[in-house]
């Protein structure tokens, strides 16, 4: 990534709603949002397509959980922050290393964890 160009940013949120309301907020941030993914299959289709840089997940997505796009974020060394209505004991193993916020969470507070993601 050089200096000036926008990180590139996959949200995760089976929400329509949130999910828009997210990738405003986030574009609004200077971020550039590759896609927002209501499924897995989804997520991992946007993955193969476009290259990002982090990753919003929704832990809890209706009847699966983002589990698998975890896995391949961290396969492909891509930081994630995830969130979620649930308590971090009810989230599955593969985001026990991931920062997590509890919905509902303030933009601000996403966007500073994104921002620590990417300097660690």
């Amino acid at each position: 990534m050089r200096i000036g160009e926008k990180i590139h940013i996959l949200v995760v949120e089976d929400d329509p709603m949130i999910g828009f309301d997210l990738a405003v907020e986030l574009e609004d941030a200077g971020f550039a949002v590759v896609g927002v993914a209501p499924t897995v299959a989804k997520a991992l289709d946007l993955l193969e397509r476009h290259a990002c840089d982090l990753a919003v997940l929704d832990v809890n997505l209706g009847h699966e959980t983002s589990a698998p796009i975890a896995r391949a974020l961290v396969a492909a060394g891509v930081p994630f922050v995830a969130v979620t209505g649930y308590s971090v004991d009810q989230c599955p193993e593969e985001f026990a290393r991931a920062p997590l916020l509890s919905k509902p969470f303030q933009t601000a507070r996403l966007v500073a964890a994104l921002k620590r993601q990417l300097h660690e």
